[in-house]
């Protein structure tokens, strides 16, 4: 039977998706993907480690309550070859309101005036950080940090190896769609330049993380 030219196409295509080559090449690209997120990560969380922790664990050791609070900072290019901080854009948790708001206020101290490098090749104005702080800290908080800084990710699930929620997206698949991720954009948008959506044109705005203090992107994650 003679194959009519769109249905020869969808065919050749299925069959370079299903090849051993094409196989590699997509576990080639998720490998890059994740190492880029760990790297990241560890970024951040060294300068929380570093710039942050100290000043705040006093005021959080201090903290009612028991759970987790995620908080969302916002830094721009402060000119210096870092991301310094500008706000604190919002929080989430599962702690009471005086907890809460109380946490806010520690972190609010903890992190005026302070930044994190930029990367060379980083492109934006701004890097959208949603991190995640158990409260109270966890007693072997240390021990926990240097796991981290050993790891490759990989472990548990979530952004952060316990459940943290993938607050970034960026463009991806065709036709281009925009998807989470722990590591990518703060906003995506698609435009799609013919009928059917594709062919689609997917922009992406600044840069944006997600994780956790005391690890890294787990198993089930899209990095």
């Amino acid at each position: 039977m003679k194959l009519r030219p769109a249905t020869a196409a969808t065919t050749l295509l299925a069959l370079v998706l299903a090849s051993p080559l094409a196989g590699q090449a997509k576990q080639a690209g998720d490998d890059a993907r994740k190492k880029a997120t760990v790297a990241t990560q560890k970024r951040i969380n060294h300068y929380f480690h570093d710039a942050v922790f100290p000043k705040l664990k006093p005021c959080w050791d201090r903290l009612a309550g028991k759970g987790s609070i995620e908080i969302k900072y916002l830094y721009t290019d402060n000119g210096k070859g870092g991301w310094g901080l500008k706000t604190i854009p919002g929080r989430k948790s599962d702690l009471a309101k005086g907890p809460e708001d109380a946490a806010v206020s520690c972190m609010q101290k903890a992190v005026a005036g302070t930044s994190f490098p930029r990367e060379s090749g980083e492109k934006g104005k701004s890097f959208l950080v949603s991190w995640v702080w158990p409260v109270p800290l966890p007693p072997d908080a240390e021990q926990q940090m240097a796991r981290m800084w050993g790891s490759s990710g990989g472990e548990g699930g979530g952004c952060d190896g316990h459940g943290a929620s993938a607050r970034c997206v960026t463009c991806s698949g065709s036709p281009l769609s925009c998807v989470y991720v722990c590591v990518g954009s703060d906003s995506c948008e698609v435009q799609a330049t013919k009928p059917g959506g594709f062919d689609s044109i997917c922009s992406e705005g600044g840069k944006c993380a997600s994780g956790g203090l005391f690890g890294l992107v787990g198993t089930v994650a899209i990095y």
